[in-house]
């Protein structure tokens, strides 16, 4: 006998673990580092940073570490099991979301749409389901929604001990993420949507005005989890974090792809661009056609519909309402056989879309390691701590994104130049744009006097025309920190495939300059070597000493490293010298 509960009961919670294959893919945030140096620093003095203790640019600075209890979690988690249990730990969080949006849903008795809702829903979160204090406040603005909502429908009430509640869990929402302000927004949202329809009869003069009733408890909701924001250790100033957001927000939508505008070319947001479309499309029609409103959940949908189309990152928000709005509309099965064959049709469309969705844009991305990071190297982390001696007084410069690796690994003897933290908003544009070309870098080197560069090697090159020894001429590509960190005042130390440490010259002894320079095996500039070599204007045994100590020095590990390829390089080189007529020298 067909039990229909029973099977929509085994696709739900066969679609719910679909769904939470997207929670699994690797961590590649590189701001977890710095959490990471935070949450042991608030271990080791009993309390969160109140000022900058990672940089040499902002030692001492005032600092509202307002994601300070995440930050507690992931050190004891790294320390526990390594970013495997932080990959785990993530894939909870956004698994228990999952669970808190099923709820939502079925608070609306809508069973039958979850094996699709529910990985559509983990689909068009995905761009936000790295590992984030932000996954705390997709769970409790969730959370938020399904009280509201579950409080619209069995009518609002709010006592003392729910006024304590809501205070102790806005207090601890703003203990792990900003994010708790869109939770007061979707509360203040609730309580102006249910006072505007008991004050409609007033509006169109059929009434008087009436004390409203459903829209106090809302109200009283977002008072007491506006005091509970203020239950931080920092107290009122948490709220400078968020205005200092604001005040850089023009750099943080040109400069940082989460805050940008949502983009129609990303195939990763198209869920959005569905639900957008979706969400505000059925609303009107059941408005306008059916007369069927909830104002609440109309001015939910324009506000999250407004910010997110503004910042990408806030995409999940309207993601959640939208959703579990259209659920609450007033749908109806269709009664014809033509109708549920068409309803059968586009279910089963939609089910092979987020298939064809899964199969290209989630799956692909697993790679069995719980990080895929392109911020850090293995072997810089070795060579800098080796030679702390000498490099660790110096004013470093680092890529924006390697200054939370930077100070984890490398900290206190290393101080970093910038990293992702919100102190460092005005500098972002400067450091930024220095890539666009040698006067922009010349700049940026004169105005913080550094004395030691960590360079990406994602820089064009440029074309120089120059004479060898035979009188021919060429055109070499040249790497263009050659051209901003000239050889006559600095010097290579280190490279692998992802960075490059150049030291100034006047900054360390002569001595240990001379044992650690790599004058010519140099990054993006090693097959420049060949003709001159051919031409006898550079030694054979010169480039080959080199190269001998960088494989002793640093040993062939990790996927940056280059030592097999510089082992074939030299090989190459031997194999061309031997050949007659060329003028190698020894």
């Amino acid at each position: 006998m067909y039990d229909r509960e029973r099977v929509l009961n085994i696709l739900g919670w066969g679609s719910f673990a679909l769904a939470c294959s997207v929670f699994l893919l690797p961590v590649i945030n590189p701001d977890l580092f710095w959490h990471l140096s935070a949450g042991r620093w608030t271990l080791q003095h009993w309390g969160p940073p109140r000022a900058d203790f990672l940089s040499w640019t902002m030692p001492g600075a005032p600092w509202v570490d307002f994601e300070w209890l995440p930050q507690v979690f992931y050190y004891l988690l790294y320390k526990a099991g390594g970013f495997w249990a932080l990959l785990g730990f993530k894939a909870a969080l956004l698994a228990l979301t999952l669970l808190a949006f099923r709820a939502a849903v079925l608070l609306h008795g809508r069973r039958a749409a979850l094996p699709l809702l529910l990985p559509f829903f983990a689909a068009a979160i995905v761009t936000n389901s790295d590992l984030r204090p932000e996954n705390f406040s997709l769970l409790f603005f969730t959370l938020t929604l399904y009280a509201a909502e579950r409080a619209r429908l069995r009518g609002p009430r709010l006592g003392a001990a729910g006024l304590a509640g809501v205070f102790a869990f806005f207090a601890l929402w703003t203990n792990l993420h900003a994010g708790y302000l869109y939770g007061l927004a979707l509360l203040g949202l609730y309580a102006a949507g249910e006072f505007f329809g008991e004050e409609l009869p007033f509006v169109y003069g059929k009434a008087p005005f009436a004390r409203p009733a459903r829209a106090l408890p809302y109200l009283w909701a977002f008072l007491a989890g506006l005091a509970g924001s203020l239950a931080n250790p920092y107290g009122p100033r948490i709220y400078a974090v968020i205005a200092n957001h604001q005040q850089y927000i023009d750099t943080l939508q040109e400069y940082i792809q989460e805050w940008t505008t949502f983009d129609l070319t990303n195939a990763y947001q198209w869920p959005y661009v569905l639900t957008l479309a979706g969400a505000l499309g059925a609303v009107a029609w059941f408005q306008l056609r059916r007369r069927h409103v909830v104002y609440a959940h109309f001015a939910c949908l324009l506000f999250f519909a407004w910010a997110s189309a503004n910042h990408a990152r806030h995409i999940p928000f309207f993601i959640i309402t939208g959703l579990v709005f259209l659920a609450a509309l007033p749908w109806e099965a269709p009664s014809s056989l033509r109708g549920r064959a068409l309803l059968a049709g586009a279910a089963a469309a939609a089910a092979a879309l987020l298939v064809w969705f899964y199969s290209g844009f989630i799956w692909n991305n697993y790679t069995g390691r719980p990080t895929q990071f392109k911020w850090g190297s293995d072997g810089l982390a070795g060579f800098l701590r080796s030679n702390s001696k000498e490099l660790s007084g110096l004013k470093v410069f680092n890529p924006w994104g390697w200054g939370g690796w930077l100070g984890w690994e490398l900290g206190p003897e290393y101080k970093v130049f910038i990293d992702g933290r919100y102190l460092f908003h005005d500098r972002i544009a400067e450091v930024v744009d220095a890539r666009g070309g040698g006067r922009n870098w010349r700049a940026l080197i004169d105005k913080y006097r550094f004395d030691l560069m960590l360079i990406t090697p994602d820089e064009p090159k440029v074309p120089v025309k120059q004479r060898l020894a035979d009188g021919s001429e060429t055109i070499f590509w040249r790497p263009a920190y050659l051209f901003y960190l000239p050889r006559r005042e600095w010097a290579v130390v280190y490279w692998d495939y992802g960075v490059t440490a150049v030291v100034r010259r006047s900054a360390v002894p002569a001595a240990w300059l001379k044992a650690h320079e790599f004058g010519l095996l140099r990054p993006g500039d090693s097959l420049n070597l060949v003709a001159p070599l051919l031409a006898g204007q550079v030694r054979l045994g010169a480039v080959e000493a080199e190269g001998r100590r960088y494989l002793k020095e640093f040993p062939a590990a990790g996927d940056l490293s280059p030592s097999a390829d510089i082992l074939r390089f030299m090989r190459g080189l031997e194999t061309l010298c031997a050949r007659k007529g060329e003028r190698c020298r020894r």
